[in-house]
């Protein structure tokens, strides 16, 4: 059975799909293999953990139940 490669969106949606997984599991070492060999993967990842750091910083803002789900689903469709 032929392997899949692994593309840049499968990386980027694995990594925010399993930013609180133990980072371990054998499609995780596989990643990271790639990860640790590609600057658009590496400044990808920076950027997420700069946003992280950043959002930690401020108090969560209050959204409706709507806007909470307009947004999730606009977060969902840049996957």
């Amino acid at each position: 059975m032929k392997k899949k490669p692994v593309t840049h969106k499968t990386i980027f949606r694995h990594i925010c799909e399993n930013l609180d997984q133990d980072m371990n599991s054998p499609a995780c070492r596989e990643i990271r293999r790639h990860v640790n060999g590609c600057p658009e993967c590496i400044d990808y990842l920076n950027s997420l953990k700069t946003t992280v750091a950043l959002y930690r910083r401020y108090p969560a803002p209050a959204l409706s139940d709507s806007a909470r789900k307009r947004l999730r689903t606009a977060l969902r469709s840049t996957l």
